[in-house]
């Protein structure tokens, strides 16, 4: 799945904003860039927080604290974003070009640094594709039937629905009953012929693009239908003598379908299924919302029964999402993000460790030492003093 930069993942490389609480450089900065690279051989790294959103399109932020690492972090650009300094960053189309506004301060450097390697996005695209529905019979046999052989052009499917088919495939003979199939690669010789008993069975041929990889999974064996497969048989089956592209289209699908459940009954590999969807990570976007909101209000006072009166939403509810997706109570989450904010500000240098605890609103500056010796191991002077030449 992918994730946006409005999701919490993405707070360790900047901020987001909605438009009404951006208040990033003069628009007179602005610059738009057109994406088009599929390919990142560079990166950016400005010596200043950049601002950007999406202008047109939709355009992937690829993002990454240590270039030497070859770890890269991907986000669909979501709202305006803040940038931080010194994080390397390019942009990526998802779609066959976009447009990315970016705004910063005058006299801002950013650098191009080359990348040792190539980063290349996976997009997303069909690997298997019916191309064309050459044509399809419904064969029934009768006992000691001989078809002597026959290669083409394109691929050809045989379902048996009835009775017993063998055939010769490469000087390898293989038999088929009932609810099984068998797939001939295009210009691949086969023979067929029945035994003792009449057969009945589909043959479907059709132009298929798949890979030469996925190509040796599903040919020269016989597999046998689940129970989604079989309903090819039916989909075929049911076509009336009033056929519309609707109906083909079906047909079509229901070939690709049977190919992905082959292959995947091939290459996926056995795991425990979760018990509910629930247990399967995935992007929240009520929470994502939510921790964008403490986000832009962590300098407020900001309590749990405010993001329930917010968000419409009971505190039952609240705590049952923070602890199957962020594993802790929103109440410490505020706490923690605060400290967090806190050592940004003691590293800037311009306010006080009690004016620090004030901005961010602790009750006090003792309850704000504590807590944020318990966070990090040392007191908020001893920190600060890390940071003086």
């Amino acid at each position: 799945m992918f994730s946006k930069t409005s999701s919490v993942e993405f707070l360790k490389y900047g901020e987001v904003f909605s438009t009404s609480t951006y208040n990033g450089p003069h628009k007179g900065y602005n610059y738009i860039l057109t994406v088009q690279n599929e390919k990142l051989i560079y990166f950016f790294q400005s010596d200043v927080d950049v601002y950007i959103q999406a202008a047109e399109g939709i355009t992937a932020l690829i993002v990454t604290d240590d270039l030497e690492s070859a770890h890269f972090d991907e986000f669909v650009v979501h709202r305006v974003v803040k940038i931080n300094k010194g994080v390397y960053f390019n942009f990526i189309p998802l779609g066959e070009s976009s447009k990315v506004e970016l705004a910063f301060l005058p006299n801002t450097h950013i650098n191009t640094i080359f990348y040792k390697g190539e980063y290349q996005h996976q997009r997303i695209k069909p690997t298997v594709r019916v191309n064309e529905l050459v044509a399809y019979f419904y064969n029934v046999r009768g006992s000691n039937y001989f078809f002597p052989g026959e290669s083409d052009a394109h691929w050809e499917f045989t379902f048996v629905d009835n009775g017993k088919l063998s055939t010769t495939v490469e000087d390898q003979t293989y038999d088929m009953v009932s609810n099984q199939l068998m797939i001939y690669a295009p210009n691949q010789f086969h023979d067929q012929k029945t035994y003792e008993e009449a057969t009945s069975y589909l043959t479907v041929i059709v132009d298929l693009s798949i890979s030469d990889a996925d190509r040796d999974i599903i040919t020269n064996r016989v597999f046998d239908l689940d129970r989604d497969s079989k309903q090819v048989l039916e989909t075929f089956l049911k076509t009336g003598s009033e056929i519309t592209a609707v109906d083909y289209d079906k047909m079509m699908l229901a070939i690709e379908k049977i190919v992905i459940n082959l292959l995947s009954q091939q290459t996926r590999p056995m795991h425990k299924a979760a018990n509910t969807p629930m247990q399967q990570k995935f992007e929240n976007e009520l929470l994502n919302e939510i921790l964008l909101y403490i986000n832009e209000n962590i300098y407020s006072p900001l309590n749990v029964e405010d993001l329930c009166d917010h968000f419409a939403i009971s505190r039952s509810s609240l705590q049952s999402l923070f602890r199957n997706y962020v594993y802790t109570a929103p109440k410490e989450y505020i706490s923690n993000l605060k400290l967090e904010k806190s050592k940004v500000l003691i590293k800037e240098s311009k306010y006080t460790i009690s004016e620090i605890s004030s901005i961010l609103g602790f009750s006090s500056i003792h309850y704000f030492s504590r807590r944020f010796k318990q966070r990090f191991g040392m007191n908020p002077t001893d920190y600060a003093n890390k940071f003086i030449d």
